[in-house]
C-alpha cells in the first residue's frame, strides 16, 4: 500500500512499546503469568492513550502461537491477521456507529460459536458508552457469563456514561495521559527511524500541543515534518503550529515579575509584530505562569507535576527569581482571567498591554500573618490612634486649619476676605478632623439680599448667589436654582445680562424661553429695574463658576487635612511598624470620598 501514517505506522505491537502506561502492562502481564485473564476487560481513558492499542496487544497475547504470552511474536497469522484488524477469531466493533439492539443481537447469536483457529474468541467493543439503553440491556447476560472461549474488551473515553450494571460486569483500567516526557522519547525515537533531524525543544512544542495524546502528537509530527522536510527546529514548529516561541514567553513573564513596564509592552510589540497568535499569546502565557508557579512551590518534585525538560525547568526557576510567592500566585490569576477575556475580544492586543500595564503597576502583596503580627506588637507597645486618654476621653486627631476659599479673580468677581493667620498659643494647626457641615459650608449659598430698588446694577460672578435664592423664592424649583451654580456673568449692561456656561448641554438647557423669563423676573426681584436674560458659551465657566469654585474648596481643604494627618505621630507609628507607606486617607465625617495618593 502507498503511505501510513506515523500513529498507524508506530502503533504499539506488544507491552513494551506501551508508552506512559507502566501500570496497564504490569497488570496485564501479572494476570496473563498468572493464568487469571478475565473474561470481560473495560479500558478507560482519554482519546489517544493507547486503549484500542492494548485491546489488539491483549489478542495478540491470548492467540499468539507461542502464547499465551505477555511477549506475542508478531509473526505468526493470528499477530498479523490482528494488526491488520482481519482475525476472523478477533472483532472489532464501533458502538458509535453499531450502537442498536439489533446488533447486540447479532453479537449474541455469534458467541455461542467456538472459534474457528485461535484460542479464544474475542470481541472488541470500542466508544462503549454509546451503546443505547435496549442494547447495553441485552448485552448484560452475555457479558456478564460469556462462553469460556469467549473475552470482551471495552473501550470508552467516558465511562460515566455506562450502566453501572456493564461497568461491575467487567475489570477495569484506567489509562493516563502520556506526559511530555514520554512522548518526547517516542517522538524521538520515530525520528530516528525515519531519518529526521530535531530539536529537543521542537519535540516538546509537538508533546505539548498533543495534550497527553500520543495519537495527536504523532499526527502533529507528521504534519510537522511534511513542512519542515528532514530537519525539526523550534522556529518552525512553532510557526506552523502557531504557538507562542517559549524565549518570548519567558521574556514577558520575567519582565511581568519584575514590574518592568517598559520592557514588559517591548516584548508584547515583539511577539505581535513577529506574527504570532495573541490569543495562543494569551493562553501560553496563563501556562507558563501556572508552571513557574508550581516550580516555585513544589521544588524537586516540579518535575512530577510540570511536563517540562530539566533545563526548561530550572529557567523557569530563573523566571521567578526576586518574585513571592504571592505575586506569583496573583499573576497566574490575573493570566488566566487575562487570557480568557483575550479570546473573545475583538482588540485582543489592547486586551493584552492593558493586562500587562496592569500587572506591573500591581502593589507588592505583604503576607497577612506577618502584617497581624506587627499590629499586635504596635498595639501592645503604645498609644493606639484615636484611642482613650488616661482620663477615659478620647484623643481626638487635630484638623486641618483651613481658611475661607478665595474667588478666583475674572471679571466682575468680588475679592473675598484674607483668611486670618493662627493665634500665637493656639497649639497646632489640626486639631480634629474637618466636620460634615465644615466641608458642606463651602458650598452653602449665600443668604438671600433684600431686593434693591435701584437701577439695573453692573453684576459679578458672585452676586448670582442672589440671583439663585431670587429663583428659588420665586418659582420653588431647586433644579433651575442650581443650574446658576453652574454659571459665570459674561456680560452685564444696561439691563442686559448674559449669564455664560460651558458646554452645549448646559446652553441647551439654560436657553429655553420660560427659564430665562424666570431668570429675567427674579433679577428685576433681587436686583429692581427690568432685565433681559440670555445663555452664552463662556469657557471661564469651567474654573470660575459657584460649583467649580466649591470643588477647588474641598479639595484643598480635603489635602491639607490630609498631608497633616500624614505627619501625625501615630499614623507614622503604624506605616514604621508595618515597614511601608500610607496608601490612603478617609476623613471620617467629611463629606468628601476618601482621599487617596
Amino acid at each position: 500500500m502507498g503511505y501510513v501514517v506515523l500513529a498507524r505506522k508506530y502503533r504499539p505491537a506488544g507491552l513494551a512499546e506501551l508508552v506512559g502506561q507502566e501500570h496497564i502492562r504490569r497488570a496485564l502481564a501479572n494476570a496473563l503469568a498468572m493464568k487469571r485473564i478475565p473474561h470481560a476487560l473495560l479500558f478507560c481513558g482519554a482519546r489517544g492513550t493507547g486503549k484500542t492499542s492494548t485491546a489488539r496487544i491483549v489478542a495478540k497475547m491470548l492467540n499468539c502461537e507461542r502464547g499465551p504470552t505477555d511477549s506475542p511474536c508478531g509473526q505468526c497469522a493470528a499477530c498479523r491477521e490482528v494488526s491488520a484488524s482481519n482475525s476472523v477469531d478477533v472483532q472489532e466493533l464501533d458502538a458509535a456507529s453499531n450502537r442498536g439492539i439489533d446488533e447486540i443481537r447479532e453479537l449474541r447469536s455469534g458467541v455461542g460459536y467456538a472459534p474457528q483457529r485461535d484460542r479464544y474468541k474475542i470481541y472488541i467493543v470500542d466508544e462503549a458508552h454509546m451503546l443505547t439503553d435496549a442494547a447495553a440491556n441485552a448485552f448484560l447476560k452475555t457479558l456478564e457469563e460469556p462462553p469460556p472461549h469467549v473475552v470482551f474488551i471495552l473501550a470508552t473515553t467516558d465511562p460515566q456514561k455506562l450502566p453501572i450494571t456493564i461497568r461491575s460486569r467487567c475489570q477495569r483500567y484506567d489509562f493516563r495521559r502520556v506526559k511530555a516526557q514520554d512522548v518526547v522519547g517516542r517522538l524521538a525515537s520515530i525520528c530516528e527511524a525515519e531519518g529526521i533531524g530535531y530539536d529537543q525543544d521542537a519535540l516538546y512544542l509537538v508533546a505539548r500541543e498533543g495534550d497527553g495524546s500520543m495519537r495527536d502528537s504523532l499526527s502533529l509530527l507528521d504534519q510537522v515534518i511534511a513542512f519542515g522536510g528532514d530537519r525539526l527546529d523550534t522556529e518552525t514548529v512553532a510557526a506552523l503550529l502557531g504557538v507562542a516561541d517559549r524565549g518570548r514567553t519567558h521574556q514577558l513573564l520575567h519582565a511581568l515579575c519584575r514590574r518592568d513596564t517598559a520592557l514588559a509592552l517591548q516584548a508584547l510589540g515583539a511577539a505581535h509584530d513577529y506574527g504570532l497568535d495573541l490569543k495562543t499569546l494569551g493562553r501560553t502565557l496563563a501556562m507558563e505562569a501556572r508552571d513557574v508557579l508550581v516550580v516555585r512551590l513544589t521544588g524537586s518534585a516540579a518535575k512530577q507535576l510540570v511536563d517540562r525538560s530539566d533545563s526548561e525547568i530550572d529557567a523557569l526557576r530563573l523566571v521567578s527569581d526576586g518574585t513571592s510567592d504571592a505575586d506569583l500566585e496573583r499573576l497566574s490569576h490575573v493570566l488566566l482571567e487575562l487570557a480568557e477575556t483575550v479570546a473573545t475580544a475583538r482588540y485582543p492586543r489592547l486586551v493584552l498591554e492593558l493586562g500587562v500595564v496592569r500587572l506591573c503597576r500591581a502593589a507588592h502583596l505583604a503576607d497577612v500573618a506577618e502584617l497581624a503580627a506587627r499590629v499586635e506588637a504596635l498595639l501592645a507597645s503604645g498609644p493606639r490612634l484615636g484611642g482613650p486618654r488616661p482620663g477615659g476621653a478620647a484623643a481626638p486627631l487635630p484638623p486641618p486649619a483651613v481658611g475661607r476659599p478665595q474667588s478666583p479673580a475674572g471679571p466682575g468677581s468680588r475679592a473675598a476676605a484674607p483668611v486670618p493667620p493662627p493665634r500665637p498659643g493656639a497649639g497646632p494647626a489640626l486639631a480634629s478632623p474637618p466636620s460634615v457641615a465644615d466641608a458642606k459650608a463651602v458650598l452653602r449659598p449665600s443668604a438671600p439680599l433684600p431686593p434693591l430698588p435701584a437701577a439695573p446694577l453692573a453684576l459679578g460672578d458672585d452676586d448670582l448667589g442672589r440671583l439663585q435664592s431670587a429663583v428659588r423664592e420665586l418659582s420653588g424649583n431647586a433644579a433651575h436654582a442650581s443650574l446658576l451654580d453652574s454659571m459665570v456673568v459674561a456680560r452685564c449692561a444696561a439691563g442686559e445680562l448674559d449669564l455664560g456656561v460651558a458646554n452645549e448641554f448646559l446652553l441647551q438647557q439654560a436657553s429655553r424661553p420660560e427659564l430665562l423669563d424666570l431668570f429675567g423676573k427674579s433679577a428685576a426681584h433681587a436686583f429692581g429695574g427690568s432685565w433681559q436674560v440670555r445663555a452664552v458659551h463662556d469657557p471661564r465657566a469651567r474654573t470660575d463658576s459657584r460649583s467649580a469654585r466649591g470643588a477647588r474648596a474641598k479639595e484643598a481643604q480635603l489635602a491639607s487635612a490630609e498631608a497633616t494627618l500624614r505627619q501625625h505621630p501615630a499614623v507614622r507609628a503604624v506605616a514604621t511598624a508595618l515597614d511601608g507607606t500610607v496608601v490612603a486617607l478617609h476623613l471620617e465625617g467629611a463629606d468628601a470620598p476618601a482621599a487617596s495618593a
